[in-house]
C-alpha cells in the first residue's frame, strides 16, 4: 500500500508514525496502520533502518502481513490518499536516497 500525505511531501509514502512512550515497535505497527487506514497487521518484520541526522531520529522500516483483505479506511487529518497497487504498477516516483524508496523498490524487485 502507498500513500500520500495531506500537506508537504508529494511522492508517494508508506504508512508512518511515532513510537509512544512505553510501546513496544510491533504495536506501534500495529497501531499506526490501524489509524492511518483502519486495517489491522500479524507477522511483522524489520526490514531496515535509516538515520535522520537532522532531526536526531531513527526511520525504521518493517513489513507485515493483513489480517483480513478489508477496504481501506483512511484517516484524513494526515493523509490524502491510500491504495494498494500490484508490482508491476506501482507508480515510480523520482529515486532518492530514502528507507522509503528502498522498500518500494525492493517489493517490485520480489525481495520480499
Amino acid at each position: 500500500m502507498l500513500t500520500k500525505f495531506l500537506t508537504g511531501y508529494k511522492k508517494h509514502a508508506l504508512l508512518s508514525g511515532y513510537v509512544e512512550i512505553g510501546e513496544t515497535l510491533e504495536d506501534t505497527i500495529k497501531r499506526e496502520v490501524s489509524e492511518e487506514v483502519g486495517l489491522s497487521v500479524h507477522n511483522i518484520r524489520y526490514y531496515s533502518s535509516q538515520p535522520r541526522a537532522f532531526t536526531h531520529s531513527l526511520l525504521m522500516g518493517f513489513t507485515a502481513e493483513l489480517d483480513k483483505d478489508l477496504a481501506i479506511n483512511l484517516e484524513t487529518d494526515e493523509l490524502s490518499k491510500a491504495q494498494w497497487f500490484e508490482r508491476d504498477n506501482i507508480p515510480h516516483d523520482d529515486k532518492t536516497l530514502s528507507l522509503t524508496w528502498n522498500m518500494i523498490e525492493a517489493f517490485r524487485n520480489h525481495e520480499f
